[in-house]
């Protein structure tokens, strides 16, 4: 659950870069977000509270459901994409759609890359 936060927090701006150079920067930007990281970074957490609260939540619940884990790893990450498309479409910033295809593209590769773990519960004395 961290590990993806983390992960897509740290490499989205990265990523941004790279999109920028695969297929050419907005005529309208300044910057990009690599040049400003540290700053971009601060933002991305204070944004991305509300998200990663949501995606506690929905990983808690999916934890204690018998749900396959393909299943439950698509829907973690759709909360994370759909997360990100609401908390742009609320800011309303210059660089939002740069940035909602930059987190969404990260989030949905790093996903896919870290195993979803099974939770693991002990067994109550009376189970055994």
């Amino acid at each position: 659950m961290f590990t993806h936060w983390a992960l897509t927090l740290l490499m989205a701006p990265l990523t941004s870069q790279v999109i920028q150079y695969v297929f050419g920067t907005n005529p309208h930007q300044i910057v990009g977000l690599l040049e400003v990281y540290p700053i971009a970074l601060l933002f991305s957490i204070a944004f991305s509270i509300p998200t990663f609260l949501i995606y506690l939540t929905r990983f808690y619940f999916l934890s204690k459901q018998d749900v396959n884990f393909m299943v439950s790893k698509f829907i973690l990450i759709a909360v994370s994409v759909l997360g990100i498309f609401i908390t742009q479409t609320i800011i309303k910033g210059g660089m939002s759609q740069d940035i909602i295809i930059a987190y969404s593209v990260t989030a949905i590769i790093v996903g896919l890359i870290l195993r979803l773990k099974e939770a693991k519960t002990k067994p109550l004395p009376w189970q055994v």
